[in-house]
């Protein structure tokens, strides 16, 4: 690793600090931006996204970066206890190619976690903007197929649709859909704290995003929204500085709540739509209740998976039962046995005391912090409900909260209104190790 740029001459820093920034600019930055937009093409495994961070990973070492001490306990507890957990696991099924496949994925998604959040916390506001600007790119592109499916425009509905729901350019509608979330969070946050054009350019593509969030048809992902939009939308408020952002914000409220009435109304009426919404807004499903329903056979597993500390294996569980776990946190027990589940409980149960305990801490990147804290929250108890391990988006807004927490615990707020915030300087990011 190269010396921190405090312990260089001056010359030599000045000179290591230029060429830094401009291998990021030139290289990290376009690959991150490709990275996160490619997030959205999930229709088979290796997926173009995992193509992508390797490149990302590349760019990364090739311009120089260390590991910030903050992220150690997220790096122990999801990528070093999860992994080893999945690798003890899957020596009992070796022999099965899809299984040693489906933990090496595992594998490489908590690193993404850690590689994003140590990008985050070099400088918070250009990267999160990046990332804002991939993520809704990706979104409208994902949505936007999604609804050309269902509609069949262009014979695209054997494409993008699957059990007559929209999944866009994912494999699983259950996936598609709270995809969605966390961009759909940013643009209501636009119709929040702006005004004019800006306004109109943000409620265009938020309106896409909604109608592909709808079609859909995932119940979870409706509630995800709703409820992450809450808890965003009273954090901006409770913490908002001024008066007059809070009128404004309130307003916007009233306004957005009313346009998306009306646009949840519109598309229902169309009959096609309005039919499937009818039969999923049922809470009885039938994979659901009865005694080969989903519940009765997560109970039923319960004991076996008890009884084998190294798990039952990756993919074992459906081989089993009929049927995946449709609990994350009982697949963690049964794919990665008790060592791997551990980690995995622990790491989400760090995430939400470091995603909660720095979000009060006023920086420029605040609201950004809101709306990846109001997406994750639900989004890990979603994992009771469906097998949430493989999502990458999951584990982009984990790495999110602790690189936004890791550069709040240096940050220092500027001494005038003159001056900009400060951003972490690179030599203190490689001195780090």
């Amino acid at each position: 690793m190269t010396s921190a740029a405090g312990h260089m001459p001056p010359v030599a820093s000045a000179q290591a600090e230029e060429h830094w920034s401009r291998l990021d600019k030139r290289l990290v930055r376009p690959l991150l931006w490709g990275t996160v937009m490619a997030g959205c093409l999930v229709t088979f495994e290796p997926s173009p996204y995992e193509l992508m961070f390797l490149f990302l990973c590349w760019g990364v070492f090739v311009r120089g970066v260390s590991f910030p001490r903050f992220l150690a306990p997220a790096f122990l507890f999801l990528t070093v206890m999860f992994t080893v957990g999945g690798v003890s696991s899957v020596l009992q099924v070796a022999q099965e190619s899809d299984s040693v496949r489906y933990v090496v994925i595992s594998m490489y998604l908590t690193i993404t976690t850690i590689v994003f959040a140590t990008l985050v916390s070099e400088d918070p506001l250009d990267r999160l903007k990046i990332i804002r600007s991939a993520y809704i790119v990706g979104a409208v592109i994902a949505a936007t197929a999604g609804i050309a499916g269902y509609f069949d425009i262009g014979g695209t509905r054997d494409l993008f649709t699957l059990y007559n729901r929209s999944r866009g350019t994912f494999k699983d509608p259950n996936v598609y859909g709270p995809f969605l979330v966390f961009p759909g969070l940013l643009l209501v946050q636009d119709l929040l704290t702006r005004h004019g054009a800006r306004l109109i350019a943000s409620a265009l593509p938020l309106g896409v995003i909604l109608i592909g969030l709808l079609l859909s048809f995932s119940r979870a992902a409706w509630g995800h929204f709703i409820i992450s939009t809450l808890i965003m939308a009273a954090l901006m408020f409770l913490f908002s500085p001024s008066r007059r952002l809070r009128v404004r914000m309130g307003i916007g409220v009233l306004g957005g709540g009313m346009i998306f009435a009306g646009l949840i109304v519109a598309i229902l009426a169309v009959p096609q739509v309005g039919n499937v919404f009818k039969e999923r807004a049922d809470l009885n499903q039938s994979y659901d209740v009865g005694e080969t329903g989903r519940f009765a056979t997560q109970a039923r597993s319960l004991p076996d998976v008890i009884d084998n500390p190294l798990g039952l294996g990756p993919l074992q569980y459906s081989k089993r039962y009929g049927q995946d776990p449709h609990n994350v946190y009982l697949n963690a027990f049964a794919s990665y046995g008790w060592f791997g589940a551990f980690g995995y409980i622990t790491f989400v149960i760090l995430t939400w005391i470091v995603g909660i305990r720095f979000a009060f801490v006023r920086t420029p990147w605040q609201n950004y912090h809101f709306a990846a804290l109001a997406t994750f929250l639900p989004l890990s108890l979603e994992g009771f409900i469906i097998d949430t391990d493989h999502w990458r988006h999951f584990y982009l807004i984990a790495g999110l909260l602790w690189g936004m927490s890791a550069a709040a615990v240096h940050y220092q707020p500027p001494l005038s209104r003159r001056q900009v915030p400060p951003r972490v300087k690179p030599g203190y990011l490689r001195a780090a190790m």
